[in-house]
């Protein structure tokens, strides 16, 4: 299992985390995770407006190491 970060490019958006088994359940967990709290709400907040594009990239990460993010 890993730790799949994934994080925007830019500053203010939020950063979503998962451990998984592969790449491909990660993104499923998170796409589902943003489906069920932001796209079913009433509005959608802009804090999700990036996903689905190049603006989030996401970092794997093993064991022991970390991962920074600079959201100002």
């Amino acid at each position: 299992m890993k730790l799949y970060a994934f994080q925007p490019q830019g500053h203010g958006e939020q950063s979503f985390f998962t451990i998984a088994k592969s790449e491909e359940e990660a993104k499923k967990t998170v796409e589902r995770y943003i489906e069920k709290r932001y796209k079913k709400s009433n509005h959608f907040p802009w804090e999700a407006a990036g996903w689905g594009t190049d603006y989030y990239k996401m970092t794997v990460l093993e064991e022991g190491e970390v991962v920074e993010n600079d959201n100002q």
